[in-house]
């Protein structure tokens, strides 16, 4: 007997209702999260093309003094800040090392394949009790390998952030400093000078090398080498050292305590946000760098090494402008730190603006360009002969410049990220600003939506008014 159903074709639904289920199911798979960071360089690389193609007419090759004068200092802060920081060379700070005073803090999230190196080399010189792992909603096995380190983990269900995480781990510690340590830091031999501390100082920096094994990262070796042999070290005298890096820090376990109501709990900067609050505080005790080398593992790629400065680093540039502004307007903080305020405040994030309306120009005026690169170059040339032990080959000062160029698309990506998470909070209500993550994905679409749309309108205006011209007053 012959089954009719077996006769009878499924009915397929309309191509409308299968179109429109496609699109739902694509739309769930997406990342809101990244559409602002990654969006904004195709805009600004379109705004480039059209502006150079219907504002200036194409490549030019003659020079104008009043726009070179206008121009190439824009793109040359860096450089000659660089140069002015190598004038003030200062000294790096030691003293005596008590690791009986020291309680090790890291805060983890799925750090399965790094962490167990790290234990192992920490506890080469620290007791089991001594390292304590926060593992912020790991979904791997980073308690299993934690607790066969013989260290104490405490294992956090829910992804709370890095910051909350170190709050958490603060109950556990039972020693009067803590060392904050990244998951894939590795300390070696390098001497934590509690000496420092027990002198007033509030926190001690570290000189944060990079283990180099991609040609990204001889880029990246420089720039931490720069960081710290040439702009850190010079704020030692007067202890003004403006940030302490995420990687390793070592501080006054009551300090990190007075922190927990104040720190906002946002990932992006949060390192920078936790030295600036030492530097507000009516008791500072002040920020110091010592001369201890450790070593953290780079993005080995450009790709990684966008998203790192995007989605991680550069966001906290901006979340940390009303501190920079406080310190400005503050009375009684060195002039060492105000300057540093100013430079980040004003001379990155609001010059930022200025580059990026001008950035048509360095391409489709060759000659600017040279004069630019030529300029650069001789700058960090300076810089470059300050650096310490393995300065790496001399062909990445050649090609700073263009890694300098990489660094303004970078800035402006963690811009539009930035303003992409403080809308999703806002729009959500949520009270941590990390809590973007768990934002209704309708509101996480219609954040993304505009504010990479507000950033395409700008420039878009620019191309259409030339606004621009009122900066530079260059009339083609």
């Amino acid at each position: 007997m012959v089954d009719i159903d077996t006769l009878v074709p499924p009915v397929r639904p309309p191509y409308r209702i299968r179109f429109l289920g496609l699109v739902r199911d694509r739309l769930r798979r997406l990342n809101f999260d990244l559409w602002p960071g990654f969006a904004t360089p195709i805009v600004l690389t379109a705004y480039t093309g059209l502006y150079g193609t219907l504002v200036l007419h194409g490549f030019h090759f003659f020079f104008n003094d009043t726009y070179a004068v206008i121009l190439i200092p824009l793109w040359l802060v860096d450089g000659l800040r660089g140069s002015y920081e190598v004038l003030l060379r200062r000294q790096y700070k030691s003293d005596t090392e008590n690791l009986k005073d020291i309680t090790v803090v890291i805060a983890c999230k799925d750090g399965e394949a790094v962490i167990g190196q790290t234990l192992a080399d920490l506890r080469r010189r620290f007791p089991g009790d001594h390292i304590i792992v926060a593992s912020n909603g790991s979904t791997d096995r980073t308690c299993e390998v934690v607790r066969r380190h013989n260290c104490v983990c405490l294992n956090i269900p829910d992804a709370i952030g890095k910051v909350r995480a170190i709050h958490y781990a603060l109950d556990s510690v039972k020693t009067p400093y803590v060392l904050l340590l990244d998951d894939d830091t590795l300390i070696g031999d390098a001497p934590l000078p509690t000496g420092l501390l027990d002198q007033g100082f509030t926190a001690v920096a570290f000189r944060v090398y990079v283990k180099i094994s991609t040609w990204v990262t001889k880029f990246q070796a420089y720039e931490y080498r720069k960081s710290a042999d040439i702009g850190k070290r010079r704020h030692n005298k007067r202890a003004t050292v403006q940030n302490v890096s995420g990687a390793i820090g070592l501080f006054t376990l009551s300090e990190l305590q007075r922190q927990v109501s104040l720190h906002t709990g946002e990932f992006s900067g949060e390192d920078l946000q936790r030295t600036l609050l030492i530097h507000l505080s009516e008791e500072r005790g002040g920020v110091v760098l010592a001369d201890s080398v450790v070593l953290t593992e780079p993005p080995a790629t450009f790709v990684q090494l966008y998203k790192q400065r995007v989605f991680g680093w550069f966001p906290g540039l901006y979340a940390n402008f009303g501190n920079y502004i406080r310190l400005l307007v503050r009375r009684r903080v060195p002039l060492a730190l105000r300057e540093d305020a100013f430079y980040n405040s004003f001379l990155v994030v609001v010059l930022d603006i200025l580059r990026l309306l001008a950035l048509p120009i360095m391409v489709f005026y060759p000659a600017y360009f040279v004069i630019m690169y030529l300029s650069y170059v001789a700058l960090e040339s300076a810089s470059y002969a300050r650096c310490q032990g393995q300065r790496g080959s001399y062909w990445v000062v050649a090609l700073y410049p263009f890694y300098g160029i990489f660094g303004l698309y970078t800035r402006l990506g963690a811009f539009a990220v930035f303003l992409y998470r403080r809308s999703v909070v806002r729009l959500s209500g949520f009270t941590f600003l990390d809590d973007y993550r768990r934002g209704n994905r309708f509101i996480k679409f219609l954040a993304a939506v505009c504010v990479s749309a507000g950033i395409a309108a700008v420039f878009a205006l620019n191309v259409a008014y030339h606004y621009a011209l009122f900066f530079t007053n260059v009339k083609f």
